[in-house]
């Protein structure tokens, strides 16, 4: 029997728990440009316990505020306010010898005039713009006002892989 082909999956959304969703979705969408798609939704377990959220996630989960946004090439970016409980918030600098998800990145033709932008309005730029590869691409990192960090690229991912490739 012939082995299945495994396709390329496109990277559908991703979720970040935040503090307060509705400054989240403010911020992202004066800085970065993303859209909020509908309403910020408010779920709680007392009055729609069956709300697949619930079936999702273990019981102690009570209440919870979601938003959904659409950044420029229509990639999601899910936003969880935690409210019932409340989530520990991380105080710390960025962690780069821990395992797992630690940024997203976004693609703008001139990361260091976005990077002015993030920091006048509660962001911070982390480190130095550099050239990876050196083949004239401009990539930064930057930490949102809640210490998330995001990379920015003046050239789309397959251009700076195809022209960095080791």
């Amino acid at each position: 029997m012939p082995e299945a082909t495994i396709w390329s999956r496109p990277l559908n959304h991703v979720a970040v728990s935040v503090p307060d969703i509705q400054a989240v979705v403010d911020w992202y969408s004066t800085n970065l440009g993303f859209r909020l798609l509908g309403k910020i939704a408010h779920i709680k377990r007392s009055t729609n316990p069956d709300a697949a959220i619930f079936a999702i996630y273990p019981s102690s989960l009570n209440e919870v505020k979601l938003a959904y946004m659409s950044t420029g090439n229509g990639v999601g970016f899910e936003l969880f306010e935690f409210v019932d409980p409340k989530p520990v918030s991380a105080e710390r600098e960025f962690q780069y010898e821990r395992a797992g998800f630690f940024h997203v990145c976004v693609t703008d033709p001139d990361p260091d005039a976005l990077a002015e932008r993030v920091a006048g309005a509660g962001g911070r730029k982390v480190g130095q713009t550099v050239d990876p590869g050196n083949v004239g691409v401009k990539c930064l990192y930057l930490a949102d006002p809640w210490g998330n960090l995001v990379e920015v690229l003046s050239v789309s991912f397959e251009w700076l892989a195809c022209r960095t490739a080791f």
